[in-house]
C-alpha cells in the first residue's frame, strides 16, 4: 500500500508542477505572442495582409465578407458600421473617429492601406468612402491603380503588395503623395 501512495503522491506533484509551467510560463508567452500580433495588426506597416485573402470576394454586395474584411483590417476598433451603395458600386465605412485624434500622416496612411485591400479583396468595388464624424474621404479605384502602377488584382500577390504598396506607404512624403493622388475630397 505504501509503494502506491508514493506513486500517487508522485503523479499528484508532478500534476502540480505541470500546471503550475502551462500557466505560469506556456500561457502567458502565448497570450503576449498573440498580444503583439494583435497590436501589429493596427499598423500597416506590421499588418498581415495574408490573412485578408479569406475575404476575397467579385462582388461588392456581400455585406457580411465587406464588414469581416474592414474588421481585419487597422483601425477596426473604431468601424463603426457600413452603407453600400451598388448603383455606384460603393461602399461607405463608417468610423467613431475624429481627425485630431490621430496623427493625420498615420491616419492617411491607414486609409490609403484600407482602401486598396478593399480594392484588391473586393474586384467590382470602384470607390470607399471613409466617414469619420468630422469628415469624409472618398477613395477610388482608378486612382489607386494608377498610384499603383498596375492592375490591383495582381496585388493579391504578397511580394507584390509589400513592394507596391506597403514600402511606399514608410515615408512621410510617400504617405503624403498616395493620399493627395488617391483621395477625391
Amino acid at each position: 500500500m505504501r509503494g502506491k501512495n508514493i506513486w500517487i503522491i508522485a503523479l499528484v506533484v508532478l500534476g502540480v508542477v505541470g500546471l503550475v509551467f502551462v500557466e505560469g510560463f506556456v500561457n502567458p508567452r502565448i497570450e503576449a505572442q498573440q498580444d503583439q500580433y494583435e497590436a501589429e495588426q493596427n499598423n500597416p506597416l506590421t499588418h498581415d495582409f495574408a490573412a485578408l485573402v479569406k475575404y476575397r470576394s467579385p462582388y461588392m454586395g456581400d455585406n457580411s465578407n465587406l464588414s469581416h474584411l474592414n474588421q481585419a483590417l487597422p483601425l477596426q476598433e473604431r468601424l463603426d458600421g457600413y452603407q453600400l451603395y451598388p448603383e455606384t458600386f460603393t461602399a461607405q465605412v463608417n468610423y467613431s473617429l475624429n481627425t485630431h485624434e490621430m496623427d493625420t500622416e498615420e491616419l492617411e496612411r491607414i486609409l490609403v492601406y484600407n482602401a486598396i485591400a478593399n480594392f484588391v479583396m473586393i474586384d467590382n468595388l470602384e470607390q470607399v468612402v471613409y466617414q469619420l464624424e468630422n469628415t469624409s474621404y472618398t477613395l477610388h479605384r482608378e486612382s489607386a491603380q494608377q498610384w499603383a502602377g498596375t492592375e490591383l488584382k495582381k496585388l493579391q500577390n504578397l511580394e507584390l503588395w509589400n513592394s507596391i504598396v506597403r514600402e511606399k506607404l514608410v515615408e512621410t512624403a510617400q504617405v503624403k503623395a498616395a493620399f493627395s493622388q488617391i483621395v477625391d475630397n
